[in-house]
């Protein structure tokens, strides 16, 4: 028998539709002029810099793991630039990082270079206004990528939006780029935002990004215009707001202060000692040479679900035919296998490959309902012989030192996506290894053919696994009542001393159990 709805229902889905037709809109069908990457074979000054220690026609790559480094290396880029700046970010924050990001763009627009900022708009709904006054700058264009139609700080009218138009707005741009005239870019696990650059005293992500220049950024900026003239990316002229240049002039006074005042700070001075970018124009820091491949996936991958799976970005992994033989290494802060990735490592160790995973601890992960996809998963991978390595949220000295948790941050989390393959190949980018980033998110990389880069990382991960720093779950088989039962233990070492936890550690009792609740649900394809 049909039970009749809950009056209460369709009050309160009144008054979302009441809620949503109050709000302001955006018009998706904005009017756009295309624009595209100037030619890599314009002079510039980072050209004539580069040519001397970068072949004609090959690439160099330089890893950025320290917070430091990275935001040093962007903000040196914005500085050195004549011509064109190209920005593309799944998150751009507005905190201490992320004003000084912008307060750079500000400055080299001032001067004449083209800026090009193409942000997703999952978190943009408080942001309106700072972005509207960046794009009033003559040299300035913003768009949004795949952006929601009605504009509400509201969660609930941005959920009742979301709802409506599920099959969009679930799809979300999670690129990561930065490119300087065309000429050095770089890319990886990175946004803008102090949790990235060592900035946060709360939480620091342990990340990875990489600095390219030569041949391969023709192919970043191609890609880049790829999404900047998409249908999915809207004019930030369409929001239901604008900047006079009054404004503009007010907000590049105050960030032009705020940056020179976080320059002159102690957090300042530590980006400048690590700013790699003057070393590697000067030839003191080293290139490494080597070749490239950038696999990424279609911007139109957000509108509808691709029939040629060889064009996704997996699709394209696996077209490049390194496979590995001997050894695959996963570092993934999201990992949710799914049936596919369990296929390639079953028939990995069956050809007796190594398989070694690191991705965070319950304890470390900032996303829950991620790690409870993970932890279904977990079994079946010890069972198939996969290692599985878990970062601590915090981990104990190691002869002296830590590893880069950045400045003085009580709680780290891993955030790097990277995937080395016989430590010849190496891949670096947006990709977690997760059904959406496979399906769902559109992602990039670079797979860089370079052992000497490749053993780079792999040093980095076994030191990241070492069981000071993570715990290993392992499996324990029992036999209880005549049944085979089948559980996690994880051990790791504490003070030279190692220990073994039943439970997963350092978790209260309500986190577990809400992990068990999450692990049932059956949204695995969302995670």
């Amino acid at each position: 028998m049909r039970t009749r709805p809950d009056p209460l229902i369709h009050i309160g889905l009144a008054a979302l539709l009441l809620l949503a037709g109050c709000a302001p809109t955006l018009d998706l069908d904005a009017g756009r002029s295309p624009s595209h990457t100037l030619s890599s074979q314009d002079d510039s000054l980072l050209k004539r810099q580069l040519a001397a220690y970068i072949p004609p026609g090959e690439s160099g790559f330089r890893l950025l793991q320290g917070g430091h480094a990275a935001l040093a290396a962007r903000l040196a880029l914005a500085q050195r630039a004549t011509r064109t700046l190209d920005v593309q970010y799944y998150l751009f924050h507005n905190d201490t990082t992320g004003k000084m990001v912008a307060a750079s763009l500000l400055a080299a627009a001032d001067r004449g270079v083209r800026v090009r900022l193409l942000i997703d708009d999952i978190d943009t709904a408080d942001k309106e206004l700072g972005l509207a006054t960046l794009n009033a700058h003559p040299n300035i264009q913003v768009r949004l990528f795949n952006p929601f139609h009605t504009r509400s700080t509201s969660l609930l009218v941005k959920g009742w939006q979301a709802l409506r138009e599920s099959v969009r707005l679930n799809r979300r741009m999670h690129n990561k780029v930065f490119i300087a005239d065309n000429q050095i870019g770089i890319t990886g696990g990175r946004n803008i935002g102090d949790e990235y650059f060592a900035a946060d005293n709360k939480l620091a992500f342990v990340d990875l990004d990489v600095a390219a220049a030569g041949a391969i950024v023709d192919a970043m900026s191609q890609s880049f215009d790829e999404y900047w003239n998409s249908e999915a990316a809207v004019p930030a002229s369409a929001l239901p707001v604008s900047a006079s240049d009054r404004r503009l002039q007010r907000t590049t006074r105050f960030l032009n202060q705020f940056r020179a005042r976080q320059l002159d700070s102690e957090y300042g001075r530590a980006l400048t000692a690590a700013d790699p970018i003057p070393g590697l124009l000067k030839g003191a820091i080293p290139w490494h040479i080597a070749r490239a491949d950038l696999i990424v996936d279609p911007p139109e991958k957000v509108l509808k679900r691709s029939k040629s799976p060889s064009k996704l970005l997996i699709g394209q992994l696996a077209g490049l035919g390194v496979n590995p033989t001997r050894h695959a290494l996963i570092v993934s802060a999201y990992f949710v296998p799914g049936a596919t990735g369990m296929a390639y490592f079953e028939y990995w160790r069956s050809q007796g490959v190594q398989v070694d995973v690191l991705t965070n601890a319950y304890a470390a992960s900032d996303v829950p309902i991620v790690h409870a996809g993970y932890a279904n998963y977990r079994i079946p991978l010890l069972e198939a012989g996969v290692n599985l390595y878990e970062l601590k949220p915090v981990a104990e000295p190691i002869g002296g030192r830590l590893r880069d948790l950045g400045s003085g941050s009580s709680r780290a989390s891993l955030h790097a996506k990277t995937f080395v393959f016989d430590d010849e190949h190496l891949f670096i980018g947006s990709f977690n290894f997760d059904p959406r980033s496979a399906l769902l998110n559109t992602e990039m990389g670079l797979v860089i053919h370079s052992p000497e880069l490749a053993r780079e990382v792999t040093d980095m991960a076994q030191d990241a696994m070492r069981p000071e720093r993570s715990f290993q779950p392992r499996l324990v088989v029992e036999i209880h009542d005549k049944k085979i039962v089948k559980r996690l233990q994880w051990i790791d070492v504490h003070q030279g001393t190692e220990r073994t936890f039943d439970l997963e550690p350092e978790t209260t009792p309500i986190q577990r159990g809400l992990l068990r609740v999450l692990q049932a649900l059956p949204i695995e394809e969302y995670l």
